[in-house]
């Protein structure tokens, strides 16, 4: 079985406990002073209390539907890549039309751009060093070419047109299969520019920070309610209910930036080695790469 969720809700799990065990501290502070020294004016009214936790409920279950829409986002536009990218190459494959060694020459170069666009666009979309794995896709000459753009996706999705283009120009393509190819690099660039809107979006910040807000005040008043009427047993309650709300806006925190390389990101490296293993098969490359499993996926 997986052991990946473990890992990462232990990741989880360290980011909140400070936070938690402040919380409980407090409360076990607030105890003390209403119990042995006799500080009643602690008390607070319990329907307040729910009325700022009903509203906390509200904002916590908005921005956690808001960080699962991006990350959902995300991860549908790399399933459009999966799909379009063995769609370039089957259509490739299929519908260009000359001697086999020029065929096999135009679609292998197409392939290995292919290839190489998925891992720039993971290493962009990550802020690493764009043509990591990638490089190993193309020639001096390409690597020249895209070194000088700022947007190294965008320069190899240009260099796979103009491939298309030559065979276009030279009559090895018909205009109607040289339109449903174009089609489908539309589909890619469309999904690059989708992940591209996605990691430049920053999750509004004012929110966030009315959201935390809003945490410590509950949390400052919560174990005021509750020292009257549950006496020593509003520590241990605090201690929940604070982990309850620590733990849902920790998980919205994650999930609102899915390309940052953590453990409930997107996992583009497996994803793009999964391409690439794919499209060489397709065209019967002799040497295929192994695969490569998400981050922390290691098996029990």
């Amino acid at each position: 079985m997986y052991v990946k969720e473990v890992f990462s809700i232990w990741r989880l799990l360290k980011g909140i406990w400070p936070g938690v065990l402040a919380v409980t501290a407090y409360a076990a502070l607030v105890f003390y002073l209403y119990q042995y020294q006799d500080w009643h004016f602690l008390v607070f009214p319990l329907s307040i209390i729910s009325i700022v936790g009903t509203a906390l409920s509200l904002l916590l279950g908005f921005r956690t539907n808001s960080a699962y829409d991006r990350w959902w986002e995300a991860r549908k536009s790399w399933g459009a890549i999966v799909n379009d990218s063995r769609t370039l190459i089957r259509q490739s494959l299929s519908f260009i039309k000359t001697e086999p060694d020029e065929k096999k020459a135009i679609v292998e170069n197409i392939t290995h751009l292919q290839i190489a666009w998925c891992y720039a666009l993971c290493n962009s979309l990550r802020r690493d060093s764009v043509l990591v794995n990638a490089h190993l896709h193309l020639t001096e000459q390409e690597l020249d070419y895209v070194a000088r753009h700022d947007n190294i996706p965008n320069a190899i999705l240009f260099l796979i047109q103009e491939r298309l283009n030559y065979a276009y120009d030279k009559q090895y393509l018909n205009t109607l299969f040289f339109q449903n190819i174009d089609d489908t690099l539309s589909r890619l660039c469309d999904s690059m520019g989708q992940c591209e809107r996605i990691k430049n979006t920053i999750f509004p910040t004012q929110y966030s920070f009315f959201v935390h807000f809003i945490i410590f005040l509950f949390t400052l008043i919560l174990p005021m309610g509750l020292i009257e009427s549950l006496g020593r047993i509003a520590i241990p309650i605090t201690f929940l209910i604070s982990f309850l709300f620590f733990y849902v806006e920790g998980i919205s925190y994650i999930m609102q930036s899915p390309f940052e390389g953590n453990h409930n990101d997107i996992p583009m490296t497996s994803l793009s080695r999964t391409i690439e293993i794919n499209l060489l098969q397709l065209i019967d490359a002799p040497l295929i790469p192994d695969k490569i499993l998400p981050k922390d996926g290691y098996v029990m």
